[in-house]
């Protein structure tokens, strides 16, 4: 959380308490009426005060008012409280030098004093701040110190109640800063969970990791997802009706990528982006952000039943890809975002955008597919290469994979099957055998991949490439 913004909530907390304050010195103050009461003999007390001492009264009383008043309108000025606090202290004094009720008995001066620095001294910790507490503390040793030798108090009571004092000073001290690391704890917290599983903060935690503004280099793996059509699929719902259904959708996927431990970096109407390698890095960030995409398209079957008023199944294109990225805290003084920029980023979204122009749920790029060779596939989903792509806005291409998964073994012997010939089918089309490549192709019948390089075979037959093509495609779309 930027200093800025935590300033803020600490002055609306400093307000509040003292406002408190403020009120609890007004309810004291307006206690000396029956002390002027009893100066006009209209009640009787047991020690009637004097002139001073109802003087003293009013002034608290007129201080206290009008300290009331200006809090009450949410007036509070920077150097209030040190004025309010040196007022405090004054009363103190005022009282000691004239009110006779203090000063009648000698052997309980030396308390009075002591009750009254320390009184005053703890009523301040409510403001949470270091420089009101040290301000205050100052003046609680001045001003017992200085009624202590006006008074003729004896030098070993001076010592020992000096260091009791002390004592209570560094403990108030120590609760103030205590009090204000735990709110900026809590408010970081707070911030953290927004986008941050849970066990993951407890993890940035543990190890200290700090989020304050600024960012570094961090390589990182991205998710982008997004439902596909989904303007579409909203026309035939309400306004509400599309939130609640947006709202659903979105905790049910928030839920798969904090099982991952991802970072939600945004939510971008139904699109999703997350991180994952940022705060914390790991050996298996690229394989996770997989195993992500594939729980969420597993999901997606159970959602799709629970919403049967569809007119179709919503699907979702996820594209995953891993570089080098600027990862911090980032906005201005009053509103941050724990977020990722770079040209990587785009990257990410482009290879979200070819899941549609290639009919695949899943795509992951040359950059992720090396970071799970280092990692290892798990034997739940297999690779196959799509193509060398150059998305739109680029000069170099990027090799693409689709995500192939399956749950048991005949499904595995389908898929894996699938990928071989496809593959092969690839390897005649780059090697501009473009009849043969169809042939091949044309083994798989249901294959959406396969029937798009089929049309493209047909395309070259009737207008080859030239003789320095390599195989690589150029988007003209986004």
């Amino acid at each position: 959380m930027t200093s800025s913004t935590f300033d803020d909530i600490l002055r609306e907390r400093e307000l509040k308490n003292e406002k408190t304050v403020a009120f609890v010195r007004f309810l004291l103050s307006a206690a000396g009426i029956f002390e002027f009461l009893s100066f006009f003999k209209i009640i009787s007390l047991i020690r009637p005060p004097s002139t001073s001492s109802l003087i003293i009264a009013i002034i608290l009383f007129i201080y206290s008012s009008i300290i009331l008043i200006i809090l009450s309108k949410n007036i509070y000025l920077k150097y209030l409280k040190f004025f309010v606090i040196f007022f405090d202290y004054m009363y103190i004094v005022l009282s000691f030098l004239f009110d006779p009720a203090l000063t009648s008995e000698e052997s309980v001066i030396k308390w009075y004093a002591f009750a009254g620095a320390v009184v005053f001294f703890l009523i301040n910790l409510l403001r949470y701040s270091k420089a009101g507490t040290i301000y205050a503390g100052f003046l609680s040793i001045i001003v017992f110190w200085g009624i202590s030798f006006y008074f003729n108090m004896a030098a070993v009571d001076v010592f020992s109640m000096s260091i009791a004092l002390a004592i209570i000073l560094f403990i108030g001290y120590s609760i103030t800063t205590s009090n204000k690391i735990m709110m900026v704890e809590a408010n970081t917290k707070k911030m953290m969970e927004r986008y941050l599983p849970p066990q993951l903060i407890g993890e940035l935690y543990k190890k200290n990791v700090s989020l304050e503004p600024g960012g570094k280099n961090q390589k990182v793996t991205i998710l982008f997802s997004d439902i596909r059509s989904f303007t579409t699929i909203s026309e035939s719902m309400t306004a509400a009706e599309v939130v609640c259904f947006l709202n659903e959708y979105l905790s049910e996927m928030t839920d798969i990528i904090f099982t991952q431990q991802g970072t939600i970096d945004k939510f971008m109407g139904d699109a999703i982006m997350t991180i994952f390698g940022a705060p914390l890095q790991s050996n298996d960030d690229a394989l996770r952000a997989v195993k992500t995409a594939i729980l969420m398209n597993k999901a997606l079957v159970g959602f799709n039943k629970k919403h049967t008023q569809l007119k179709k199944n919503i699907e979702i294109g996820i594209g995953i890809h891993t570089g080098e990225v600027i990862v911090g805290n980032i906005g201005s003084d009053k509103r941050l975002d724990y977020t990722v920029i770079g040209d990587n980023v785009n990257l990410s979204s482009r290879i979200e955008g070819l899941t549609l122009h290639y009919s695949c749920p899943i795509l992951i790029s040359g950059a992720t597919f090396e970071e799970l060779s280092k990692e290892g596939i798990e034997d739940s989903f297999c690779l196959r290469e799509v193509d060398n792509v150059i998305v739109k806005g680029k000069l170099n291409f990027v090799k693409i994979y689709e995500v192939m998964f399956f749950d048991t073994d005949g499904e595995k012997d389908i898929v894996l099957r699938k990928k071989e010939e496809f593959e092969k089918g690839l390897q005649l089309y780059r090697s501009l055998k473009f009849r043969e490549a169809i042939k091949q192709f044309e083994n798989l019948k249901n294959d959406k991949l396969s029937k798009l390089y089929i049309e493209r075979c047909r395309n070259f037959i009737q207008n080859p490439p030239d003789e320095f093509w390599d195989g690589t495609y150029t988007m003209k779309t986004k």
